[in-house]
């Protein structure tokens, strides 16, 4: 695609020669051979010159031969020889353009060695703290827009992302997986009594929670204002995770002020991925399981689990597979 970078036309007095050899079609992909350009016209036109004066001289031409041919021999080796060293001395260059497109393409880090103090050194070594620089400003930035930033977890752009992984994970892999969704219950109700600072201190203690009580494996987002997402992979515990969770809310009051708790309950609903049912049908599947949950909550008060697997036919949900 060309470049929309306007030209820089401050610059262009200084780039003369450079722009003349660029118009020279045989010249204009290669920078070696604007060097190799260069090259002769140091080694070869003095040669060409001493060697049209010897004919326009009438030299003895008998004599002259071996002189000559030693010197148009020394020539070429020396024009050869140049070639080479020029070549070599092109090297930080090749690998500077290399590692500046090796990063566009695959955010890898370069490489290059920063200890040299000629121009192509200070090249090399501009172009190395610039792309770390930038690697790091571009991950602040991911991690920013990837994260909740009242409780640090995934936010919803990143929970988004992470469950379409698992689904097509599990389609591709024909390995289920688990998604939960865990309501704060009563929310709103905390933040008219105790404050909206009350509600945030409860959003993050459940955070909080949730995050210690799930492997390594598993991730956890904000999904909503008060509803947490937690994506299971092929957990064979699940049942043992959703009570050590609600045992762990119930557990543990919210310190909302100074020497001021107040007890947390949540809704906690799961469901299993079903094949072909896409993002859609988990989704519908999960919140169906929440609002069992909720049912429950209002029968029977405190934290409550609900299992899309056993709406409407009582049966346990099995292990995961």
């Amino acid at each position: 695609m060309p470049s929309r970078i306007p030209s820089g036309a401050s610059v262009v007095g200084r780039m003369a020669i450079y722009r003349r050899l660029v118009g020279i079609p045989a010249l204009q992909k290669s920078y070696a051979r604007k060097f190799a350009v260069a090259a002769f016209a140091g080694t070869q036109v003095p040669l060409l010159v001493f060697i049209a004066y010897l004919l326009f001289a009438r030299a003895d031409w008998a004599s002259m031969f071996p002189l000559v041919a030693a010197l148009v021999l020394a020539c070429f080796a020396g024009f050869l020889g140049t070639l080479w060293v020029l070549r070599e001395i092109l090297v930080p260059i090749d690998l500077t353009a290399e590692a500046l497109k090796r990063y566009l393409e695959e955010r890898r880090l370069p490489d290059l060695p920063v200890d040299y103090p000629d121009q192509a050194g200070r090249l090399m070594e501009g172009t190395q703290y610039t792309l770390t620089q930038l690697n790091e400003t571009i991950n602040r930035l991911e991690r920013v827009s990837d994260s909740d930033d009242l409780t640090g977890l995934y936010n919803r752009r990143a929970g988004d992302k992470r469950l379409a992984e698992e689904i097509a994970r599990a389609e591709r892999d024909l390995e289920t997986f688990q998604l939960a969704l865990v309501e704060v219950s009563g929310l709103k109700d905390i933040n008219q009594a105790h404050g909206h600072s009350a509600g945030d201190a409860c959003l993050s203690h459940v955070a909080a929670l949730l995050q210690l009580n799930t492997r390594r494996g598993d991730w956890v987002a904000r999904w909503d204002n008060d509803t947490f997402a937690i994506g299971l992979h092929r957990n064979r515990a699940l049942k043992m995770v959703m009570e050590r969770i609600v045992k762990a809310v119930s557990a543990s009051p919210c310190e909302v002020a100074s020497g001021r708790e107040i007890t947390v309950a949540v809704n906690l609903g799961v469901a299993e991925y079903r094949f072909g049912a896409g993002k859609t049908g988990l989704l519908g599947d999960v919140e169906r399981a929440v609002g069992a949950a909720r049912d429950k909550s209002i029968r029977l008060g405190g934290s409550q689990v609900g299992y899309y697997h056993e709406l409407g036919t009582g049966a346990a949900l099995g292990a995961a597979a």
